[in-house]
């Protein structure tokens, strides 16, 4: 019993998400995504593309493609593993101030295993959801 109990666990997922104390992440409208070079799992357009679905005005790119209006800037790191397929296990986030450059939010979800786990649009959302306060 107690060995089943481990293994369930081992599959479980742990979402952190903080923000500053009056930081209003929802009161902005236009979110601009930070491509990381090595993106190759396409993650950035992933977290645009689900910023647009909550309902922001969002996009990703390198840094010097962001657009004049953008509030805020999420920036990410995403690990990944292969275990026979290759799965997320981590991503961090991270909301700035587009204009000071001000950290107003971070966030974090690590799922270390994929055999109880989600394909990686549903850990993002999960951590938009969390950091965003969106229902």
């Amino acid at each position: 019993m107690a060995l089943a109990g481990l293994l369930l666990s081992a599959g479980c997922g742990h979402i952190t998400a903080r923000a500053l104390p009056n930081a209003n992440l929802s009161g902005h409208r236009h979110i601009f995504v930070e491509h990381r070079l090595p993106d190759s799992y396409g993650v950035a357009d992933e977290i645009a593309r689900q910023l647009r679905v909550m309902g922001y005005d969002a996009s990703a790119g390198a840094l010097t493609m962001m657009p004049g209006d953008t509030e805020l800037i999420v920036s990410y790191e995403d690990m990944w593993t292969w275990d026979f397929n290759n799965y997320m296990i981590e991503i961090d986030m991270q909301v700035r101030s587009a204009r000071g450059d001000r950290v107003l939010a971070v966030g974090h979800y690590f799922r270390p295993s994929m055999v109880f786990g989600h394909p990686p649009s549903d850990m993002i959302h999960e951590l938009l959801v969390k950091l965003f306060k969106h229902a």
